[in-house]
């Protein structure tokens, strides 16, 4: 009996037991702070404590009930697993929502995701992130898909902005999503994005074609290579099989 109690004490005891590490997986733009925090996890807690939920939870070593919360506390996470990793490791594995713009609304400011869903709603209009324009939102809640008038022109928005930031992940360099200042959708299918680098204005006309990350993925490349710099303000039409640049200045333009 003395034996079992011993084994028990030291099962609860042992530091081997206790946590000692908390790692934080895919959080780009999510403060690991913040995600602990609202977890309710700490370092030196026993790995049992707030194990479970289901007993297929339990057994599979996840923290269900952390990782509920943390959905409710922090809408910039779409999706969080929280699990038990051998010997005292507790790893997070982060599913971001990205904000890719903004609207406008009577009492301040929304934040959405590429899927319409709201991410923040702020008093102050949000930094690096362009403004959407010509929607008007009828319904919003955090965490929620948003309701608009204008259904197509948001999901143009939507199309367009997804395909940059896949571009912005999958190609180094300078990151366009923080250049972009304005997006506006039209009815004809045509977006236009209008971008800010280092003093040069570029209005960039494209459309929602399958060819619109790669048509990104090269416009990086032309601004990460500097080939049009010195060229001035001006317009890239990226619509088509050839892409343009047009400079404010010149009519003759240039091809790629």
């Amino acid at each position: 009996m003395m034996c079992l109690v011993l084994l028990f004490l030291l099962f609860f005891l042992l530091p081997v037991f206790h946590i000692q590490t908390i790692e934080i997986k895919n959080a780009d733009f999510i403060a690991p702070e913040k995600l602990i925090q609202s977890a309710g996890i700490n370092q030196n807690q026993h790995f049992l404590q707030g194990m479970g939920g289901t007993l297929s939870d339990f057994f599979n070593g996840r923290y269900k009930k952390a990782e509920q919360q943390v959905i409710r506390d922090i809408p910039q996470v779409a999706d969080i697993t929280i699990s038990y990793s051998f010997p005292n490791k507790i790893v997070f594995d982060v599913k971001e929502r990205i904000a890719i713009g903004w609207v406008k609304i009577p009492d301040g400011f929304c934040t959405i995701d590429g899927q319409g869903v709201v991410v923040e709603i702020l008093d102050q209009e949000p930094q690096n992130l362009p403004i959407i324009e010509g929607i008007t939102i009828t319904n919003l809640a955090l965490g929620k898909r948003v309701e608009v008038e204008q259904r197509e022109y948001l999901e143009n928005a939507m199309f367009a902005m997804s395909a940059l930031i896949e571009a912005d992940l999958d190609f180094g360099g300078e990151k366009l999503l923080y250049h972009i200042d304005v997006i506006e959708p039209t009815i004809n299918n045509n977006i236009y994005l209008r971008l800010n680098i280092e003093d040069q204005e570029l209005l960039i006309i494209c459309d929602n074609s399958r060819e619109l990350k790669s048509n990104f993925m090269w416009l990086k490349q032309v601004l990460n290579t500097k080939v049009i710099a010195d060229k001035g303000s001006g317009m890239i039409d990226l619509r088509g099989k050839t892409r343009t640049f047009k400079p404010d200045t010149n009519t003759n333009g240039g091809k790629e």
